[in-house]
This record gives structure tokens, sequence and C-alpha cells, in this order.
């Protein structure tokens, strides 16, 4: 039995909303990055501070992330 199969759908679910959050976050993200140090907004290698929050308004919850990012080049 593979490891996928193994998962419940509870599971299978949260790494799929997981995955997406990682995926379109770093695109989005990095786009707008490069948008900034292409119109002069950020220069390369410059950090820049960044908050996320996920919110489960159903279930009261709520998580912050923060940290620095590097504008690339």
């Amino acid at each position: 039995m593979s490891e996928r199969e193994d998962m419940d759908a509870a599971e299978l679910a949260m790494r799929k909303f997981l995955k997406q959050l990682g995926v379109t976050g770093h695109q989005q993200v990095a786009a707008a990055l490069a948008k900034a140090v292409a119109d002069g907004s950020l220069s390369a290698g410059d950090t820049v501070s960044v908050t996320a929050r996920i919110d489960i308004p159903a279930l009261g919850f709520s998580h912050d992330l923060s940290g620095n990012l590097i504008a690339p080049k």
C-alpha cells in the first residue's frame, strides 16, 4: 500500500491545501519581488519583512508567520 493510499481524506485535504498555499504563495511573492526590483522600488539584495496569516473562521483559528525575504538579482 502506498503512502497516499494509507492517508485518510482529512490528511489528503490538508496536504493539498498546504501544497497549494506554498506553490501559489511562492509564485506570487517571487513575482512581486521581481517587479519591485524591475521598477526600482527595491534593489537586488534588499531585505523586506513579510507576514502571512492563515485564518479558519469556522474554528476561530488564526496563525501568523513573519520573516524576511531578500529581493532577487
